[in-house]
């Protein structure tokens, strides 16, 4: 069964993998070529070029790509000089090591031929500028006391994710700036396979979007697919992850959304302790046309 799901609000690329789907062009290079449609759009503030920095000005950007037969993976962390996405596909073929972060992962993204780019849209640098800098000058306690004074992860700071399956295996894959104005070197879930993202050809698929240190804390993306292994079916593959998040005490506990398909492209998506509507695309063989579609709501807890 051919099918894909994806989230972000923008349709930007989304008739254009379905239409690649259906040509027969392999999962990886539709995956590959939506995301970085997204990466390169300024108008779109969760991930690449139109992305929030870190709280002290500087862009660093996270990235995964696994391939559900092998389940390989590549993931790329707190990249600055170039959009993320074609790098953790290339880590993946690779075949060596899983994360790189920093300046070994644009050294990698180098010596595979890739060009540095502007990743840091001017709109965004001017708005650090005026709302953080100044404030930046006069704190003198924790840098890490500001961040969490200065932002929560709520409506915006949306990772990309997506699967595909073109009919011969599933695959994923993220791109994000992470969450505004973050502390330097601070990774959220989208680049940690198992907690933001996992595959399996032979089961099914998950990702997460929203509060990373939620779904790191409970490892959700692989939960939901280990119960999809275990015989559940999507949807209480699903309930029982917000079940298990339900049970996190202490720490920052915000919102989370879990999308998650089977390997016959049936889909769940729950929007968690997230107080604005969540939308997503999804489309399957049998269908025309993709369709915008509406998370679920789930409340567990207080945000905050």
């Amino acid at each position: 069964m051919k099918f894909m799901l994806r989230n972000c609000e923008s349709s930007n690329g989304i008739e254009r993998a379905v239409q690649d789907l259906l040509a027969q062009k392999h999962r990886h290079d539709v995956l590959e070529t939506c995301l970085r449609e997204l990466e390169e759009d300024e108008s779109i503030d969760g991930v690449g070029y139109g992305g929030a920095p870190n709280i002290l000005g500087e862009m660093q950007l996270d990235a995964s790509f696994m391939d559900g037969n092998s389940r390989l993976v590549g993931a790329v962390a707190a990249v600055q000089k170039f959009l993320p996405i074609k790098i953790a596909r290339r880590l993946m073929e690779a075949r060596l090591h899983t994360l790189l972060v920093g300046s070994g992962a644009e050294r990698f993204a180098t010596d595979c031929g890739l060009k540095s780019e502007p990743t840091l849209a001017p709109a965004q640098y001017k708005k650090w500028e005026q709302d953080v800098k100044p404030l930046l000058d006069t704190y003198d306690s924790r840098l890490v006391d500001l961040v969490s004074q200065l932002t929560a992860p709520r409506k915006a700071f949306d990772t990309i994710i997506m699967v595909a399956s073109d009919g011969q295996g599933l695959s994923s894959a993220s791109s994000t700036s992470g969450w505004p104005w973050k502390h330097p070197g601070r990774l959220g879930d989208a680049p940690i396979p198992g907690a933001g993202f996992y595959v399996d050809s032979r089961f099914g698929w998950c990702g997460c979007t929203h509060t990373g240190e939620m779904a790191m804390r409970a490892g959700i993306a692989r939960y939901v697919v280990t119960q999809l292994e275990f015989g559940k079916g999507v949807h209480e593959a699903v309930g029982n992850a917000v079940k298990d998040l339900a049970a996190l005490t202490g720490g920052l506990i915000g919102g989370v959304t879990i999308y998650a398909a089977d390997r016959d492209g049936n889909a769940r998506v729950v929007a968690v302790n997230v107080p604005d509507t969540v939308h997503f695309w999804y489309w399957c063989e049998t269908m025309a046309h993709p369709q915008r579609r509406r998370a679920e709501r789930i409340g567990i807890s207080p945000i905050g």
